[in-house]
């Protein structure tokens, strides 16, 4: 069954040219969440190469430059190459001007390798709907990007999850990945003994790769987490759909204390 309610406003909606961040835009921190901003930049870079007819997505990494505000976001794509079956895009994000986020994307045409099928038959369909609901989230005093997600654990170091909502008004799969990608973070955190975090942990970048179009709503993340005594930090995670395996997703931590 598909959570989706696409009777309800999309996280981002568009305004003209300008797109409006939903209340549900909002972050742990300050200014909008990171998975919601990476999820925008990829989504307009998604419907451009899908009016282009420009393949599949197959990764894209975002710089996070300062907090976005819940207000009026401003896209704008740059096409770096297009042409036989690979298209390379940037796009940047900005709010009353000032530059937030920076990212780009790459995209490749399909060809038909028969010769590289797997033997092996492919694994039956995951359906996480079943699992108990990730409560490590906590009682929160105002709405954030999570009241967007609907998050399930599978009690083994795997978070499964799905827009309650959709991220914008049109299909953007990568879009959809980069929002639970992005949580890789708290998904660790939430199982070892540094939670609740006496710290704060915002990502300054997250980088996805993929090997193919993901199949469903779900995605899972299995994150792992390196630390430094110096506030720096690493996580790094490995991500599925519902069929198996699809790809990895780095992201950068910046450790700061509360």
């Amino acid at each position: 069954m598909n959570v989706i309610d696409t009777k309800l406003e999309p996280v981002f909606t568009r305004d003209g040219t300008f797109w409006q961040p939903h209340v549900e835009a909002a972050g742990a921190f300050r200014g909008l969440h990171g998975g919601a901003v990476s999820g925008l930049l990829v989504a307009a870079m998604e419907e451009r190469a899908r009016e282009e007819d420009w393949g599949q997505a197959m990764t894209a990494s975002v710089l996070i430059l300062r907090p976005a505000p819940l207000e009026k976001l401003e896209t704008k794509i740059e096409v770096l190459r297009s042409g036989g079956r690979v298209a390379m895009l940037e796009a940047t994000l900005r709010a009353d001007g000032k530059l937030i986020a920076k990212a780009s994307a790459a995209f490749v045409k399909p060809i038909s390798l028969p010769e590289l099928n797997r033997v092996a038959a492919a694994p039956a369909p995951f359906d996480p709907s079943a699992l108990p609901i990730w409560g490590a989230r906590g009682p929160q005093s105002r709405t954030t990007f999570f009241d967007a997600l609907d998050v399930r654990d599978d009690g083994n170091g795997t978070k499964w999850g799905r827009m309650k909502r959709p991220m914008v008004p049109f299909e953007a799969p990568l879009a959809n990945v980069f929002a639970f990608a992005d949580n890789g973070t708290p998904y660790w955190l939430s199982g070892t003994e540094f939670w609740p975090p006496r710290w704060g942990f915002p990502n300054i970048d997250v980088v996805v790769h993929i090997s193919r179009p993901p199949v469903g709503r779900w995605i899972g993340v299995t994150p792992e987490s390196d630390w430094r005594d110096n506030g720096l930090g690493l996580t790094d995670s490995k991500l599925y759909d519902e069929r198996g395996p699809i790809g990895r997703a780095c992201q950068t931590v910046v450790l700061t204390p509360h």
